[in-house]
């Protein structure tokens, strides 16, 4: 008898472990990169999993912009300010920092993208931006913004804007730096992210309509979809059929409220009645669970499910995520 409870007490706590190993592997693997002005931390960390990782000594200052995540590497895009006090466009792979620019200029890493041995990274050097594959710099010109890059096999997608002859910001898409606009240019618009699924390829943004308001939009190649009840679209993601998008919308006094849409119905993120304030930069979605992140009341927080969560040692807020 004792030896069958015995047994019986060995097959259960093997059952108990197998139980925990399936939970782990279950829960996502969550990184996010972003603003501190606590200054509580000494350097540029960013999180995974909880952890605080480490990036820079802090004997000057830097910033992540974005992040990446390939294989077993971490890859986070963003700057760090030299002994002259210009900024270097900087990503760093796994904590090991590589530089961008010469640092003789203003610039910033904002964007980044890894396939295979290939990193793809956006961003400004000086008045010009530029995109770099592995290092070597492709201007994209001056008055433009590249906001997001996405790759599929060897293409490689940059959603951004820039300036037409009459001095508007046109929402623009490049594929393999052909750039393909995506308004008529009549009036300001804007793309702020990008994301590909099979064959399609979804942008987002805003553009304004004819009475000079703001509005949410998001392009499925090359078409405008309206989003009700926001004025911008800040980023985008693709599930199946599924089409999640963030962005905000306006109160009359003018406070930002963060909106999340799936298939285009809106969900009010938060009130517009925060004191310091609330934002949007990254969403994502991992199995029926969907994140949005950027910062709430002045204070790094990313949504899961709608229910928010807050880093309350950072004041800032949340510039890039991954969940895997």
């Amino acid at each position: 008898m004792i030896r069958k409870m015995k047994q019986s007490a060995g097959v259960l706590l093997l059952l108990l472990a197998a139980s925990a190993m399936l939970r782990a592997q279950s829960s996502p693997s969550l990184h996010l990169v972003y603003d501190d002005y606590s200054g509580k931390g000494t350097g540029l960390t960013y999180r995974k999993n909880g952890q605080v990782m480490q990036l820079t000594d802090g004997k000057t200052h830097a910033g992540a912009t974005a992040i990446a995540v390939s294989g077993d590497d971490d890859y986070v895009a963003g700057y760090q300010y030299n002994a002259a006090g210009e900024p270097v466009a900087t990503y760093w792979k796994n904590g090991k920092a590589v530089a961008l620019s010469d640092g003789k200029t203003y610039a910033k890493a904002t964007g980044i993208s890894v396939s295979g041995a290939d990193v793809h990274v956006i961003g400004n050097n000086g008045k010009e931006a530029v995109y770099w594959k592995n290092g070597k710099a492709a201007s994209f010109g001056e008055d433009t913004r590249l906001s997001a890059i996405a790759l599929s096999g060897s293409d490689v997608y940059i959603a951004g804007y820039q300036v037409n002859d009459q001095g508007d910001y046109v929402a623009t898409c490049w594929k393999n730096g052909k750039a393909q606009v995506l308004t008529a240019g009549d009036r300001s618009s804007e793309a702020h992210a990008v994301a590909l699924s099979g064959d399609d390829v979804y942008v987002a943004g805003f553009a304004l309509d004819a009475a000079g308001r703001e509005v949410a939009i998001y392009w499925k190649n090359g078409v405008p979809v309206t989003l009700p009840g926001g004025c911008r679209a800040d980023a985008i993601a693709v599930a199946g059929n599924e089409v999640y998008v963030t962005g905000i919308d306006r109160n009359e006094a003018g406070a930002n409220i963060v909106v999340c849409w799936k298939n285009g119905t809106p969900v009010r993120l938060t009130s517009g009645n925060e004191a310091a304030g609330a934002g949007v930069k990254a969403i994502a979605v991992s199995g029926s669970d969907v994140y949005v992140a950027g910062y709430l009341d002045g204070i790094a927080t990313y949504w899961k499910n709608g229910t928010a969560v807050s880093i309350p040692d950072v004041i800032g807020g949340i510039t890039g995520m991954v969940v895997r």
